[in-house]
């Protein structure tokens, strides 16, 4: 059996085992069709409409190559079968907008991944277990629990096939050129060495274009104040819902009290109803928010409907009594309406544990010691936070009170 499908950025894939093919055409994998890849982006990047379908493809791909390379024919038949159905489910949890919908739902779209792996009633536990496979050495090897570590970093890592495909596709579908990864290049000169993943000292340069092309698409993309103006005013949106919701608001939606009753309550969504959420019944339920008689609730969706998000702009203190004034005399609460974003520091490079998981980059010298990236990178060891020395900070507003 061989199945081919034509990538945009990788080419032909090829899918040589049935189970596969028989995860790919489960609803639960088909939903992440109706999921782009990156949330927000697609206002900013006309052409960032690829999906976390694409995507998992592409994970798969990627560890297939790292798979061929010498030193990975030690690995047994079986984890090379595994490892391959974690990256092409690694996403299968993820909600609607990506990493946003995390923020509403206050769970990681890694722990959904578990539970759909595992769900009993589910297609995928039942495919995987007919092939003999046990859906619990997927999850061990996205909660980077496996005992084969490896198995662990080929999917999770500083430097892993979900990494790889995501910037190579994300650079490519929104027509920027930070990315352009020596792929071929990494993959070819990867060994094994102490049950690590490392790369010799002649592939540093080509890390260190990874890792500031991951930079410059950070900055530049997955921030980028439109993404983050769409994430924010989803999130007031959904707060908005929360607190009518607590004052007993009768919605004319109700779908909103099927879908989210649970996050309402503190709990998590039932599995069955999680798998029917995707970006196309959100932006639904917007749609009829806004015919919803509380005015603000109606406008937050309005403006996610018609991309006029929350501006992010510079306001001193003058500028924010002013900013706040207005909005009250429109009938706007500051909480949905005047947000202080918190982002994170810029990153480079980290090295050591990070959630459990080996985030250090290896690499081995000619003596086959192996040490870390900071060890033979300027790059890496003296450039590993960047600054912002602007002393204005920036809120998120509606721009016709700039």
């Amino acid at each position: 059996m061989e199945k081919v499908f034509r990538d945009s950025v990788h080419g032909d894939i090829f899918i040589h085992d049935e189970i596969f093919m028989e995860i790919i055409n489960t609803p639960e994998m088909q939903r992440l069709r109706r999921i782009l890849q990156l949330g927000g982006a697609q206002f900013a990047y006309a052409g960032a409409s690829h999906t976390r379908f694409t995507h998992c493809i592409g994970v798969y791909h990627i560890i297939s190559q790292f798979l061929q390379s010498p030193d990975f024919i030690k690995i047994s038949e079986k984890d090379k079968k595994n490892v391959l159905l974690a990256g092409l489910m690694h996403d299968i949890g993820h909600g609607p907008f990506s990493h946003t919908f995390e923020k509403i739902s206050k769970r990681s779209h890694e722990e959904y991944s578990a539970d759909i792996i595992r769900n009993p009633k589910g297609n995928i536990s039942k495919i995987l277990k007919k092939h003999k496979v046990d859906p619990e050495d997927i999850v061990a090897i996205l909660e980077g629990k496996h005992s084969n570590k490896i198995l662990n970093s080929l999917v999770s890592s500083q430097l892993d096939a979900d990494r790889i495909d995501y910037l190579m596709r994300d650079s490519y579908h929104c027509g920027v050129n930070y990315a352009s990864l020596d792929t071929e290049f990494l993959i070819r000169s990867v060994r094994i060495v102490d049950d690590k993943i490392v790369f010799p000292k002649k592939t540093i340069h080509a890390i260190e274009s990874y890792l500031l092309g991951r930079y410059h698409m950070y900055k530049q993309v997955y921030e980028h104040k439109i993404s983050t103006g769409f994430d924010v005013t989803l999130i007031s949106w959904f707060e908005r819902i929360v607190d009518l919701n607590k004052k007993g608001y009768d919605f004319k939606d109700q779908r909103i009290n099927n879908y989210f009753s649970y996050i309402f309550n503190g709990q998590n969504i039932p599995i069955d109803l999680y798998l029917i959420l995707d970006d196309f019944t959100m932006f639904d339920i917007m749609k009829s928010c806004q015919k919803e008689n509380d005015h603000i609730l109606s406008d937050l969706s309005d403006r996610l409907i018609n991309r006029n998000f929350l501006k992010l702009k510079e306001a001193d203190e003058f500028k924010i009594r002013e900013i706040k004034t207005l909005l009250k005399e429109q009938g706007k609460e500051t909480k949905y309406y005047f947000i202080e974003p918190k982002f994170k520091k810029p990153s480079i490079y980290r090295d050591g544990e990070i959630d459990g998981k080996d985030q250090t980059i290896h690499i081995v010298d000619k003596n086959n010691t192996v040490k870390s990236l900071t060890k033979f990178s300027l790059l890496a060891n003296t450039v590993k936070y960047i600054e912002d020395e602007k002393t204005i900070k920036k809120y998120f507003f509606p721009k016709e009170v700039m």
